[in-house]
């Protein structure tokens, strides 16, 4: 499974809104970096990153599409 990066953040917590929307239709997310950037948050460079399947990649777009809209 090849898995593409969606959204980046430092804060996991803005992420975690998006990721349960994901999953609530469906969508299986990851965090990629969750428990390195808690451990490394001094390094600015380390980032969060919400990552999906590239099979899911068009229902995330259509899904983000919509979120957008309202």
């Amino acid at each position: 499974m090849s898995l593409i990066t969606i959204k980046r953040s430092h804060i996991g917590s803005d992420l975690l809104v998006l990721k349960s929307k994901l999953e609530s239709e469906g969508i299986q997310c990851f965090l990629k970096n969750e428990f390195t950037t808690q451990i490394m948050n001094y390094i600015p460079s380390f980032e969060i990153e919400l990552q999906v399947s590239n099979s899911d990649l068009e229902r995330v777009k259509e899904i983000l599409s919509k979120m957008e809209d309202n």
